[in-house]
């Protein structure tokens, strides 16, 4: 990571591609549950956020991971790859190196 951090809208854009990377997925492996949560998902990250507000629906979105039949439980390699590239752009959400707050 640059010293200079990273864009909240960038990092906010990440998030939404990953989001509707699970939801295509979700809806060619006709999974129900994640196809739910793309929709929660785009609730929490659907309008603009400064950094502080961004931090926190990251924070609160990775409470998705936790936990025996958590959302990374995945039946395939599509689905592995969409909720891994998820979660990557979540915990980039998370940093407090992000700029243009």
């Amino acid at each position: 990571m640059s010293s200079r951090g990273l864009s909240v809208e960038a990092v906010r854009d990440d998030i939404i591609a990953a989001v509707a990377e699970v939801r295509a997925v979700a809806k060619a492996e006709h999974d129900e549950r994640r196809n739910h949560t793309a929709d929660w998902l785009d609730g929490l990250f659907g309008c603009p956020l400064n950094g502080e507000d961004l931090r926190e629906a990251a924070a609160e979105a990775l409470t998705l991971y936790a936990g025996a039949g958590s959302f990374a439980d995945v039946g395939t390699a599509e689905s592995a790859r969409a909720v891994d590239k998820l979660a990557g752009a979540l915990e980039r959400g998370r940093s407090w190196f992000l700029r243009g707050e």
